[in-house]
């Protein structure tokens, strides 16, 4: 082989073996990436009615703490259930102390804040088209009453304790059974009312939306209020960044994006415990 013959292999032995180390460094590189990434991510699981001020605290906290959050939404009950099943996870914020309390119970759930505040309150679609006044209404024949599943989300459960207690659960679920709706998540009542395929719906008050519906309060009196709290799930893997998270949630700062979506934060001397 003459000289440029042996200058020429050279050269292409040099580029492959740098090749090669390119290739290396890349697929190391790729390799330890979603460790990084997992590292870095709390799964939380969250309650629907929930979903607008909790995604834009995830951002907030992303960009204070470069941690990201993953939420799992859903009903309550069925999120306790996913973390029975599952045991992995960072955070549960249901709709109400109660599922919280049964999670403690468990002993899924061992350090606790309270957040804010869920109120019972009826929608009707805009103008009020079946005159909706009070909840004895609920009970009128015909009228379309939307309401979520008792054993499904918060609001079910809250909707039936709230009638069971004004004499009023068994008249109005038939009605329900007849005319309305069950429904899995307290967002899709709001799609109901909106759409106007309900008379009424029982809603927190929080999601009421006054550009596609009118609002009913329930007094006080009669009425229904829950606080929700955020808590820690006992088999996080990121323990110190999980009571971070929950920390922020139920500071100043995270209640002050609460009550941009209309949520009373807690305390409040209107409802106290």
């Amino acid at each position: 082989m003459n000289d440029v013959g042996k200058l020429t292999l050279l050269a292409i032995l040099a580029i492959a073996a740098l090749l090669i180390g390119g290739c290396t460094d890349q697929q190391v590189q790729t390799a330890t990436q979603p460790e990084t990434e997992a590292q870095e991510t709390l799964l939380v699981y969250c309650g629907a009615g929930l979903r607008e001020p909790m995604d834009e605290i995830a951002g907030m906290f992303k960009e204070k703490e470069g941690i990201g959050i993953e939420y799992t939404y859903g009903g309550s009950a069925q999120l306790l259930s996913q973390i029975e099943l599952y045991q992995k996870g960072d955070a549960y914020m249901p709709g109400a102390k109660s599922y919280i309390d049964s999670a403690i119970e468990k002993g899924f759930v061992d350090k606790t804040e309270k957040v804010v505040y869920h109120v019972l309150a009826m929608v009707v679609p805009e103008g009020n088209p079946a005159g909706i006044t009070s909840l004895e209404d609920l009970a009128k024949p015909g009228v379309r009453v939307g309401i979520g599943e008792p054993a499904g989300p918060a609001v079910g459960s809250a909707t039936k304790q709230l009638l069971t207690a004004n004499g009023l659960w068994e008249v109005v679920d038939a009605n329900v059974c007849e005319n309305g709706v069950k429904s899995g998540t307290v967002n899709e009542l709001l799609v109901y009312t909106a759409m106007n395929q309900v008379d009424v719906a029982i809603i927190w008050t929080d999601l009421y939306n006054p550009d596609n519906m009118d609002l009913i309060e329930i007094p006080i009196d009669i009425g229904f209020v829950k606080v929700i709290p955020i808590g820690t799930l006992t088999f996080t893997e990121n323990k110190e960044n999980a009571e971070k998270f929950m920390n922020f949630v139920a500071s100043d700062e995270g209640k002050a994006i609460f009550e941009k979506h209309g949520f009373t934060t807690y305390p409040s001397a209107k409802y106290g415990d």
